[in-house]
This record gives structure tokens, sequence and C-alpha cells, in this order.
């Protein structure tokens, strides 16, 4: 199980390596929010944090910066729990369905980590 934990991470790693690279350099709006790592889905990084509302929410980011996963392997569980500074920009992307129709997705990327605790 945790070699099918580690090829997926490897996997993510590698696609937003790739996606990334494709991108210019990060001239858009960066933000930092505070929050504890949750873990990893094979999907999505997950973050726990307090919103404007002073509520407890949670954040979740397909996409990470290869240095920043070089940082901290958020596939080690010994990271969840762990409060981070989270870096990241907000992406949108605009696709074609089969019927023709453009779908907007929306996605944060995680461009850079800080470790609190």
């Amino acid at each position: 199980m945790k070699n099918l934990k580690n090829i997926i991470f490897v996997l993510v790693a590698l696609f937003c390596n790739t996606a990334l690279q494709s991108q210019t350099p990060y001239n858009q709006d960066t933000e930092i929010i505070s929050g504890i790592y949750d873990g990893f889905d094979g999907e999505h990084f997950t973050f726990i944090y307090t919103n404007e509302e002073d509520e407890e929410d949670m954040i979740l980011f397909v996409k990470a910066n290869p240095d920043a996963i070089k940082k901290f392997n958020l596939n080690n569980e010994k990271f969840i729990g762990k409060k981070f500074n989270i870096t990241f920009i907000s992406e949108t992307e605009i696709e074609v369905d089969e019927d023709g129709e453009e779908q907007e997705y929306y996605f944060r990327t995680i461009i850079d980590l800080e470790l609190l605790d």
C-alpha cells in the first residue's frame, strides 16, 4: 500500500513539474495562508485553516511546485497535523467538453511551504 502511495505521489510530482515548467514564471498574484496539513488523497493536498468568518474550513491544492515538494514530502505522514504557511496561486483553465461547451475549472497551485511548528 505504501508503494502505491509513493508511486501516486511521484506521478503527481512529475505532472506538477511538467505543468509548472510550461507556465511562465509566477507573475500572478500569490496568496499566503496558514493551515494544518490534513493529507494527500491522490488528487489534492488538503489543509485546514480558519476562514474570514473565523470558522474552520478546508482548502485544496491540485498542483504543487516541485521545489516545495522537495522541501516537504507531503506524502510522508509525519507532516499530517503540522502547521504551514502556504504560498499559492489561483488559476482557471477553460476546456471544451464533448458538446462543444466551454467549462471553466478553478484550481490552486502551491508555490512554497514554510513549516511553522
